[in-house]
């Protein structure tokens, strides 16, 4: 289809807070692209909060309904914007659904899923693993978008970074699957090499229902560590990470906020696919065991020991973070 350059361009991805942040190079992208378009974000409460203050975005709306008849009230508020162009990056039902009653020229979403009836622009998937937040944007080529019209990583605007930063290493534990949680024991283990060999006091992050989990870590660990208090939303979080040197965490939504901030990050991989969640980047490293042949399984359950985080040992992890403190002891 011939496709105008829009006046209105109207973005979803609803949740995860981490999808969420992988999504602003894509958002940066259009605005580039389209500078004089209006360019909104509909996401739900946390991602809102995320991105507040973007400079790519020119109204976030906020998605509070729930059921059918919310869902239906959130489509005539839609269509009453009469948005040139809707792209669906979530395409999960609701999202489907508002945006094929969009009323929208462009409905743009996702070539490879079932709910696919819903665009009349497909998105078409890499062939191969890419980083997401590039992948996102490479969905928009069906749009005119290319990569190079992206920053390379993504962006947030929450916290600055301290000018100086203390000698503070970031220890993330949680993760919600267990599949991508590294044990506590190994968490500790790498807290007291950082501290006897690089002189690191460890700050260790928790979120409701983590504190238990933090405090295991900390005990595990001893002098030099702390538990941060507990956050009251996600400017508090980014407030922590951005004065850590290194964080250093599970696959989870805390990494993808210290990687947008601009701290550097090292990841603990299992069964998550580095390719699609690490940035090939010089300031964010991934470990995983390399060796097991059922590594990047992609799976929520392991119906093996979960040897990818039990077996792998802190001395695997250390060389990858002491590289990032050096770097950071070299800008510094």
């Amino acid at each position: 289809m011939d496709i105008a350059a829009p006046r209105s361009i109207l973005v979803v991805q609803l949740r995860r807070l981490g999808d969420v942040i992988l999504t602003t190079p894509a958002l940066e992208a259009l605005k580039k692209k389209y500078p004089d378009a209006k360019l909104d974000f509909l996401v739900e409460a946390p991602g809102a909060e995320a991105v507040a203050g973007h400079p790519a975005i020119d109204e976030t709306l906020v998605y509070d309904a729930a059921g059918a008849w919310g869902a239906l009230s959130w489509a005539l508020k839609i269509r009453a914007r009469r948005y040139d162009w809707v792209i669906d990056f979530l395409a999960n039902p609701r999202t489907a659904l508002l945006t094929a009653l969009s009323g929208a020229k462009v409905k743009a979403g996702p070539a490879h899923v079932a709910r696919r009836w819903a665009y009349n622009v497909r998105m078409a998937q890499s062939p191969a693993a890419c980083y997401a937040a590039l992948e996102k944007v490479r969905w928009l080529a069906a749009v005119g978008i290319a990569p190079s019209d992206a920053p390379e990583l993504p962006r947030l605007m929450l916290a600055p970074r301290p000018l100086k930063l203390e000698n503070v290493v970031g220890l993330v534990p949680p993760s919600r699957k267990e599949t991508r949680r590294w044990p506590a024991p190994s968490y500790a283990r790498l807290g007291r090499l950082l501290r006897d060999k690089h002189g690191c006091r460890l700050k260790v992050f928790w979120g409701p229902g983590e504190k238990d989990l933090a405090d295991e870590v900390v005990r595990g660990i001893g002098a030099g560590a702390f538990a941060i208090e507990e956050m009251r939303g996600i400017v508090d979080l980014a407030r922590e990470l951005a004065s850590c040197r290194v964080v250093v965490g599970n696959c989870a939504g805390p990494k993808h906020v210290a990687l947008a901030l601009g701290v550097p990050t090292v990841t603990i991989h299992g069964s998550s696919d580095p390719a699609s969640w690490t940035p090939p980047h010089p300031d964010h490293r991934f470990v995983r065991l390399e060796e097991l042949p059922c590594i990047g399984c992609r799976s929520n359950d392991c119906p093996y020991n979960l040897e990818c985080m039990r077996q792998l040992p802190a001395e695997r992890v250390l060389p990858a973070v002491e590289e990032l403190l050096a770097r950071s002891e070299a800008r510094a």
